[in-house]
């Protein structure tokens, strides 16, 4: 449904230096041209490196920039490229993120869990808002219905975020989930 993530991640260069994987996203967008899929997109610390590789290579092509945690300049320059704006508990982590949040335009946010990873805090800005709490459970081999296996993130987390993002933006959560779901329809393209 997507090609990705790929992206930059400039905080991993031990593992992989810039210039290879500069050279590996310029493929990995040839191909989401070539079969018009749509980009899932990793930005950690970049500055705005993966935007001045989109501007040139990825112009016209669908995508998110999931875990968005940046300005909201660069946000605004991602959404005129036509990108949506991935949220999740690590882009809701301080003050500054929720300002950016609330400026961002719903017909180009989405959310997401980014599970096991990027879980809302206590000591994240965004915590007040949540209303549903679950209880973590200690094996990860048994399932328990409305429980969750203790310090990992999973995808019945995603209420969390829309009730973090819809509180910051001043609406229900419904309206926000009706949104942001025919946005991920309009992204992959979906009935």
């Amino acid at each position: 449904v997507a090609i990705g993530e790929c992206g930059l991640d400039y905080d991993r260069t031990q593992f992989c230096p810039i210039p290879v994987q500069t050279a590996g996203f310029i493929a990995q967008l040839a191909l989401a041209r070539e079969f018009d899929l749509p980009l899932f997109l990793h930005n950690r610390n970049t500055g705005t490196d993966l935007l001045e590789v989109m501007k040139k290579y990825g112009k016209g092509l669908r995508g998110v920039v999931h875990t968005f945690d940046d300005s909201l300049e660069l946000a605004q320059e991602f959404v005129e490229l036509g990108l949506y704006i991935g949220i999740n508990g690590c882009s809701l982590k301080k003050e500054e993120n929720m300002e950016v949040v609330k400026m961002l335009p719903l017909d180009r946010l989405l959310l997401e869990t980014d599970c096991p990873w990027c879980d809302i805090r206590p000591t994240h800005a965004g915590n007040s808002y949540i209303q549903t709490r679950f209880e973590p459970i200690k094996k990860e081999t048994k399932y328990v219905e409305g429980c969750y296996v203790k310090n990992r993130y999973e995808p019945c987390h995603i209420i969390q975020v829309a009730e973090v993002v819809a509180g910051i933006k001043g609406i229900s959560v419904d309206v926000l989930s009706e949104i942001t779901l025919k946005n991920s329809r309009d992204l992959f393209k979906l009935p």
